[in-house]
């Protein structure tokens, strides 16, 4: 039964989380693309997913997930119940409801909390998860604001040109598409390396060859899905905004999202404070929310057309701005709310009972070692045992030896 949620949430997992982000990766993408067949679009993008899911499950390991689930506190379970397919349930309600949520905030913080109950530990120990996950995507969303804001200043008469241009809209020169389909490949493989953590959570950490193939098949299938409705309701997210329809307009937010992307991938900023010898905000190769980063880029585009064009009106650019903080805003509040909120019904029902601390373990095992019984001979009585009691086995016998430290360690 653990293996049947195990697989069930590995495939909500999949389809919610990338139905969810395909606004950030695929949305520009599906959007200015509506006149081709689906499946060319799926090709492309499932070559893409192929060949990135391989290369980092080869170069770390067997592990797919980019190295972004060891050591941050991510544990994987030691049995799987229904309890862990809320989550990613949850999110596709959430998607389904055009709401822009931080997969990464949801999935994984709810995840770390029931692990951590497992494993003998406070759940809200996964509030530590959480906050550097915030801490990163908040300092995410400020950077891809700042580039949009500043990129758009400088190829705002670029984008203004392409507005008036129906005929190049229409019918774009044949370059366009080959940069526009090779900066989606160059974004959905910066996404995946930071994303695909969020799904394989509820796999193993590490994966045999038949097993990586079988989720990539997986996968595959459920992004032509996805693709074939066109990314669904959650696709107004982006073409509300101002010209993302336009495929040449799309190469640049594809393009300059994959740079911000690549930033993050590297994880400059922790070897930034590193090297001065700072507090680093948050460990290295620590998951992020990749749709807070969209979302700043996206306004920060809006700005930066407003103040060289000045053709919305500003009281619309603002709400249009604060709309998409507050979706992302309630979808941290229901990340917390499930994060929390399940490990109290695991708690309260008794579907997971609480481990005993590692600590705690150790200190009865070095309280209570095992007994070491002869191989052979007969067991001293307990007459020979008092009167070898007061004697040391070798009189030359160094003191710490005949009575080793049992002193526990610190709490």
């Amino acid at each position: 039964m653990s293996e049947a949620f195990m697989l069930l949430g590995f495939v909500l997992a999949a389809y919610s989380i990338v139905a969810n982000d395909s606004i950030q990766t695929l949305g520009t993408f599906l959007s200015s693309n509506t006149k081709r067949p689906w499946w060319m679009l799926w090709l492309w993008i499932s070559t893409i997913l192929v060949v990135t899911v391989l290369w980092g499950w080869q170069a770390n390991g067997g592990d797919p997930a980019f190295g972004r689930l060891v050591g941050k506190g991510i544990n994987f379970p030691g049995a799987f119940n229904i309890l862990y397919v809320i989550p990613p349930l949850v999110l596709v309600l959430l998607t389904r409801g055009g709401i822009p949520v931080s997969t990464s905030l949801l999935v994984l913080t709810a995840f770390a909390s029931l692990t951590a109950l497992e494993g003998g530990a406070d759940p809200k120990s996964a509030g530590d998860v959480f906050l550097n996950m915030i801490k990163k995507s908040v300092v995410g969303y400020l950077i891809a604001f700042g580039i949009g804001v500043g990129s758009y200043l400088m190829i705002s008469g670029l984008e203004k040109k392409f507005r008036n241009d129906e005929a190049g809209r229409d019918n774009p020169k044949p370059a366009w598409f080959v940069f526009q389909w090779l900066s989606t490949g160059f974004l959905w493989s910066m996404w995946l390396v930071q994303d695909l953590a969020n799904v394989f959570v509820y796999l193993p950490r590490k994966l045999d060859l038949w097993a990586i193939v079988a989720a990539l098949a997986g996968m595959v299938i459920l992004l032509g899905f996805l693709i074939r409705n066109r990314g669904g309701k959650i696709q107004q997210v982006v073409t509300e905004k101002t010209n993302t329809v336009d495929l040449r307009s799309a190469t640049f937010i594809d393009f300059l999202y994959g740079l911000v992307l690549l930033f993050f991938k590297v994880d400059y900023i922790p070897k930034i404070f590193a090297a001065m010898n700072w507090a680093i905000p948050w460990p290295q190769k620590m998951p992020m929310s990749t749709t807070w980063v969209f979302l700043g880029l996206l306004a920060g585009r809006e700005l930066g057309m407003w103040i060289r064009l000045r053709d919305t009106k500003s009281k619309e650019l603002g709400s249009l701005v604060l709309r998409d903080l507050a979706k992302v805003s309630f979808g941290a509040a229901i990340s917390l709310l499930v994060a929390f909120g399940v490990p109290y019904v695991a708690i309260t029902s008794g579907m997971i009972k609480q481990g005993q601390p590692a600590a705690q373990v150790e200190q009865v095992e070095e309280a209570n070692p095992a007994e070491v019984v002869p191989a052979t001979g007969d067991a001293p009585d307990a007459g020979d045992a008092s009167a070898d009691a007061g004697a040391p086995a070798n009189a030359d016998a160094p003191a710490d030896a005949a009575s080793p430290d049992t002193t526990l360690p610190a709490e």
